[in-house]
């Protein structure tokens, strides 16, 4: 439509294009909040895995007639009825755990220089590992976040305790 004069009408409050200038400065927003969540509820479901490994970890060394067996190095873990570290993988399938044999002296069982980004466990008796009457069985993962601005390193523990193995006669 035109003016009466011939030119054409003057538009007042033209917001071309603003919805388009308010998703570029929303958005970045919403998908760092989106992403964070998400990032978050991963380190959540970790850390759960991590206390269901603890323990089962905890829990077989406990029910081992025998938790150590003499080798050339130092004792290792006798895996009888199933080693810790099977159980520990079992009871928490989406983290990768270290499989290197639980071997050590005295009162500690260990798996070796710890692997990065795996779950690596650490095996505790008392009074020995010989004949012990409490088993605590502690995991370590070091982590990296999911998302870049969240991408840090994340160290997660978990630990249970419970009585040593119970022989029958």
């Amino acid at each position: 439509m035109m003016e009466p004069d011939g030119r054409p009408p003057i538009r007042r409050g033209d917001e071309t294009g603003a919805t388009l200038v308010e998703f570029a400065l929303v958005a970045p927003v919403v998908f760092i909040l989106i992403f964070g969540l998400i990032a978050g509820c991963f380190l959540a479901y970790q850390n759960s895995a991590m206390h269901n490994g603890a323990t089962a970890g905890s829990r077989m060394a406990s029910i081992e007639t025998s938790l150590v067996t003499p080798g050339a190095n130092g004792s290792c873990e006798s895996g009888l009825p199933v080693p810790i570290e099977t159980a520990v993988a079992q009871a928490s399938p989406l983290l990768k755990v270290n499989t290197a044999p639980l071997c050590g002296t005295g009162t500690t069982l260990t798996q070796g220089p710890p692997v990065n980004g795996d779950v690596n466990i650490i095996v505790n008796c008392a009074p020995s590992c010989a004949s012990p009457t409490t088993v605590s069985v502690s995991l370590a993962l070091s982590t990296q976040g999911l998302v870049a601005p969240i991408g840090l390193t994340y160290n997660l523990t978990a630990t249970s305790t419970d009585p040593g193995p119970s022989v029958t006669p």
